[in-house]
């Protein structure tokens, strides 16, 4: 399906389903482009032209050439800028645009539309869809208040799916006339993150790793054997296995370490799969690395994405703060030991689930689970930790409390799988 305005341009490799997107999008971006869509949400990469915005904010000489900026409450003390018009200024996304290097006059970013469903009530509805997006964008904003790398939250909008009968937009209306049907789409603006996921890096490197072995020249040496041997490689042809070289297990290490940051801010994420995590920096493909030394320096850049999912638990690095509070309080003692055993319940089951997408997605991953599991342990281990060794880390009996409990949830696993 494709849509196309006067001055938007729909670029949709994939076909959008559902309710359509909203007016306010599709006729003031210069270009929209549908990523992915699945039951809750649609993915946009969106052109924002925010040359107007950018006039207006070098010819603007006091408060009276705009509007004061709105935000949205999401939880936590945490506020979001509030976007009620792409043309709206002050925008925060041209304030993205100026904190960036590029003096473009146009700004990508990623639109997570949760659209309407018509199969809820509507108040139910406009409910969840808020409140999911809203949650998303707090947990983001934690993970990034703790260094954690994943995209920063810019805004977020409600705007309307529908015209009325004059071409405009229902601004104010969130359910129709009749009453029974919610038409209002939730937005989050999140930065745009350039580079590959993680399953598409691996899976690029198998491909370039097969047409480096040359089956030709292998064919031609079999045939001068015998049967077995042309049975064994016609094997080995169809056997389809993962990478395990220096890079592929810098990235597995790296995704331990990013994990285990994750999970000491108090953010769980829900969905950790090789498709929500994203390398900035993928290396060039092994035929064109001749220097040994130029492959051991390379490291990946991870960034998380697509917490959709992600809750909220209690932090794992406790601040001088909130230990003289809870050391004042003897109610907060006694049920320290509760709160820690249910957080890490949800960090284990995090766990799980990332090693259940290496092993189902990419086969014979095993040692790069291993690394991931390693790398997560040490980022808990080396916490607390003086940068000369002198002092060691506090934090590695959390990390032994989610390996338990990680063994619990194996077990538990493995009986669901055995008897459904």
């Amino acid at each position: 399906m494709v849509m196309s305005s006067s001055s938007t341009t729909i670029k949709e490799p994939k076909a959008w389903y559902g309710p359509p997107p909203p007016p306010e999008l599709t006729d003031n971006a210069a270009s929209l482009e549908l990523l992915s869509q699945g039951a809750e949400a649609r993915v946009w990469l969106a052109t924002i032209d925010i040359s107007g915005a950018i006039s207006k904010a070098d010819g603007s000489t006091s408060s009276s050439s705009g509007g004061s900026k709105r935000s949205v409450h999401v939880g936590s003390g945490i506020n979001v800028p509030q976007l009620s018009s792409l043309t709206q200024y002050p925008s925060p996304l041209a304030d993205e645009s100026s904190s960036s290097s590029s003096s473009s006059q146009s700004v990508k970013v990623i639109v997570k539309e949760r659209f309407p469903k018509k199969y809820r009530h509507p108040a139910l509805d406009m409910s969840l869809t808020k409140s999911r997006t809203k949650g998303e964008a707090r947990s983001l904003i934690r993970c990034k208040r703790a260094e954690v790398a994943c995209p920063k939250v810019l805004a977020i909008a409600n705007w309307s799916n529908l015209k009325d009968s004059d071409g405009n937009v229902h601004k104010k209306s969130e359910t129709t006339k009749a009453g029974n049907v919610c038409t209002t789409s939730s937005c989050l603006f999140i930065e745009h993150v350039q580079g590959c996921t993680v399953r598409q890096y691996f899976e690029q490197r198998l491909e370039s790793t097969a047409t480096q072995d040359s089956p030709s020249s292998k064919r031609q040496r079999l045939e001068e054997g015998d049967d077995s041997n042309i049975l064994q490689f016609k094997q080995q042809q169809d056997r389809v296995t993962t990478v395990i070289d220096s890079h592929t297990l810098c990235v597995a290490y790296n995704i331990g370490i990013l994990v285990g940051k994750m999970h000491a801010a108090g953010v769980v994420h829900g969905d950790l799969t090789t498709s929500n995590i994203m390398i900035q920096n993928p290396p060039p493909p092994t035929t064109d690395i001749t220097n040994q030394e130029t492959e051991q320096r390379w490291e990946a850049d991870l960034v998380l994405i697509d917490f959709g999912l992600a809750t909220s638990t209690n932090s794992t690095i406790v601040t001088a703060a909130a230990a003289a509070a809870s050391s004042n309080d003897a109610s907060n003692n006694s049920k320290k030991p509760h709160k820690q055993q249910h957080s890490a319940e949800e960090k284990a089951v995090d766990l799980y689930v990332l090693e259940r997408a290496f092993l189902s997605t990419h086969p014979e991953s095993e040692p790069l689970v291993e690394e991931v599991l390693k790398g997560y342990r040490e980022f808990f281990e080396g916490l607390g930790s003086s940068n000369n060794g002198s002092t060691e880390g506090t934090y590695g009996h959390v990390a032994k409390a989610i390996f338990n409990r990680l063994e619990q949830v194996r077990l538990r696993g493995r009986k669901r799988e055995c008897f459904g």
